[in-house]
């Protein structure tokens, strides 16, 4: 037979099975509410992160739509002229470079495009403004609010970037800001001589023949069996994810526009529209 209990026994028992229940329930809700708490943790956090993204998306749509807008302006600034452009062969190359650009856009607009894609694409998008702005610029109709002082376009600028490429690639570039001199009376043709030097040693260097060759045996060759400028940009386009031809070609668009900038200021008149000085 069980043993009986005296009242307090009994007192005794109850009290602790209900400090017993008591602990239970306390610990019960303390886990309640820290899942609770990181559960909320967890939604501040993505709301926040949604947040966040929104508003640098939203950012990143205004400097796109900015960059559309100045494209355009440009664009309607030279075809409003009247007269043939002055630099003519720069001029030509800057209009096939638009168009090539204006062909990738589509294309990326009417398909799935990444966010490298689009990333570059934007970069293209602000180097296509800037070489219109300079054809006008160079007919005497560029915007004023555009317009660099002396001393901004001799500040140093991009070293860190260029120091990637080693030290001559930062002395070339120095050298080429130092000639932008009124006191010298060849200043393009200095700078034109040393950026261009950059630009080829910067891809050359990124973009070896032979590494090309490697990864794409098939690659477009000059006639001189030198890999092109157009397989060295897609090359390195390959290796940031980018495969869609249209922003390759945008991409070498923009440097062979380029190229061809320096060359007018290399070949002093060649390309200038006859009669003009």
């Amino acid at each position: 037979m069980p043993r009986a209990m005296t009242p307090a026994q009994l007192r005794a028992a109850l009290q602790k099975v209900q400090r017993d229940q008591k602990r239970a329930i306390d610990s019960y809700n303390r886990e309640v509410r820290k899942r609770n708490a990181a559960a909320n943790r967890a939604v501040n956090d993505c709301h926040r992160e949604v947040r966040n993204y929104n508003s640098k998306a939203r950012a990143h749509n205004r400097q796109v739509e900015s960059q559309r807008r100045r494209l355009n302006q440009e664009i309607g600034r030279l075809n409003a002229r009247r007269s043939e452009p002055t630099f003519v062969s720069y001029t030509a190359s800057t209009r096939a470079f638009v168009d090539v650009y204006a062909r990738a856009e589509a294309g990326l607009a009417s398909g799935s495009g990444t966010n490298a894609d689009e990333r570059i694409l934007n970069l293209v998008s602000n180097e296509a403004a800037n070489s219109v702005y300079l054809a006008n610029a160079l007919d005497g109709d560029g915007d004023p609010a555009e317009a660099f002082t002396e001393d901004e376009l001799r500040a140093p600028s991009m070293e860190p970037e260029l120091g990637h490429f080693g030290k001559d690639v930062q002395r070339r570039w120095v050298g080429a800001l130092y000639a932008l001199s009124p006191q010298n009376p060849d200043a393009a043709r200095h700078f034109c001589t040393s950026a261009r030097e950059v630009v080829i040693t910067m891809l050359d260097s990124s973009a070896t023949d032979a590494e090309v060759k490697a990864q794409d045996p098939d690659c477009e060759l000059t006639d001189f069996g030198v890999v092109t400028h157009r397989s060295k940009v897609a090359y390195l386009l390959r290796r940031q994810g980018i495969t869609r031809s249209g922003i390759t070609d945008a991409v070498s668009a923009d440097v062979d526009n380029l190229l061809s900038l320096f060359r007018t200021f290399n070949d002093g008149t060649h390309g200038m529209r006859v009669g003009s000085t």
